[in-house]
């Protein structure tokens, strides 16, 4: 019995790392669908609980974002502002980490900031390039 129990658990730990490799490798390599997807989900998750949407429509809208935002990143102008802009919100996500670890810095909050758009601006391109071979 302690055999077939550890085995489970070998069975969980191995697929949530499996799930988590796979969240990591979608997020560097395709961060277009990544984010995507997330605004998709967050539209949808706000449509329901904040406006109260039904359920189904709140679903259908959230895959209408998905689509909409993964068609304009296709596109040449689309991929540079919908990329620019996204990735100055996750220069802005790792800017909210170094303000809270820095003692409330302004200086380290702004560096962190940049350097964050900057990777993240980094991976749109990469994911562009991942987009284009295929």
């Amino acid at each position: 019995m302690g055999t077939l129990v550890a085995l489970g658990f070998s069975l969980v730990i191995g697929a949530g790392i499996g799930l988590i490799g796979f969240i990591v490798s979608l997020f560097t390599g395709y961060i277009t669908i990544f984010d995507s997807i997330a605004l998709g989900v967050i539209g949808g998750t706000v449509a329901r609980g904040v406006f109260n949407l039904n359920p189904g429509l709140a679903v259908l809208l959230g895959f209408i974002i998905f689509a909409a935002l993964a068609w304009a990143q296709s596109t040449r102008p689309g991929f540079w502002i919908v990329g620019i802009t996204l990735s100055l919100v996750w220069g802005f996500i790792v800017s909210l980490f170094a303000f809270s670890m820095s003692g409330e810095s302004m200086a380290w909050t702004l560096i962190a900031w940049g350097i964050g758009t900057l990777a993240a601006l980094g991976l749109h391109l990469r994911a562009r390039a991942n987009m284009n071979s295929i």
